[in-house]
């Protein structure tokens, strides 16, 4: 059953590489979560806040992104996608993600599409390198913080031509060339925290947690096929959406 025209809705599209038993070490699976930013509620347990309704879909399919993009434009409909609906999007930066978040466009009638903070930051964080480069390279994340990529690139660029090691090097370029390709979709992450927008993806990430890591990815004996994975996602992309009690028999019968 789908919702009525909702005025805004906010999704997350994520991936998540997963050990296999075929020929490549792993295989990615791609999810996404999508609610209305009212169904953003305090946990009543003190920490933080949860999703009192959501759609969730999931798929480890190699189809070129067939049954993920399907599967997360029938959630965005289940959640009341329409020709006035603003959607604001967010994701890690990957090219298969915005192709997911791009095939949901034709059924909304705009879009924000934002690099996740919450990944801006672990790049940073991740990114090692000799204590006083890594000072710049701090400083340069606040001014992507507040959304100045010109600066920002100005300043990967002087780090390139300080850093002596190619190794450094290569680092700091691989993180500048992630700044430039989206560029278009960093904006001014503390205006919008002021103004109690959202800007990364953190509320979702328990969702995509269960969805994949859960036996999946973070246990390391664990190895998938496809065929094998893919109706556990659909069982618990399914679970983790608000129609899960009216539609479990069915859910469970045709994943079996």
């Amino acid at each position: 059953m789908f919702n009525e025209n909702a005025e805004e809705l906010i999704l997350n599209v994520d991936g998540g590489h997963v050990k296999t038993i075929e020929d490549k070490r792993s295989i990615e699976a791609m999810t996404s979560v999508i609610y209305k930013p009212e169904s953003i509620q305090p946990n009543k347990k003190g920490t933080k806040n949860i999703l009192a309704s959501k759609h969730c879909a999931a798929s480890v399919q190699n189809d070129n992104q067939r049954e993920i993009i399907t599967n997360t434009i029938v959630a965005a409909l289940k959640q009341g996608i329409g020709e006035n609906t603003h959607v604001t999007a967010l994701s890690d930066g990957a090219d298969n993600c915005w192709n997911v978040i791009n095939a949901i466009k034709p059924f909304c009638g705009s879009m924000t599409s934002i690099l996740d903070w919450f990944h801006v930051a672990m790049k940073v964080e991740n990114i090692s390198l000799p204590k006083d480069l890594k000072e710049r390279l701090t400083r340069v994340k606040w001014h992507l913080w507040r959304g100045n990529t010109e600066y920002a690139t100005i300043r990967l660029e002087q780090l390139v031509k300080l850093a002596k090691k190619d190794k450094d090097i290569e680092k700091i370029k691989k993180f500048l060339k992630y700044v430039i390709n989206n560029k278009e979709r960093i904006v001014d992450y503390r205006a919008r925290q002021k103004a109690g927008l959202v800007f990364t993806s953190n509320l979702a990430e328990s969702t995509v947690e269960s969805l994949i890591n859960q036996r999946c990815k973070g246990q390391q004996h664990m190895r998938w096929s496809r065929e094998g994975l893919n109706p556990v996602l659909q069982l618990r992309a399914a679970i983790h959406s608000n129609d899960w009690q009216h539609k479990w028999k069915d859910i469970v019968l045709n994943a079996a």
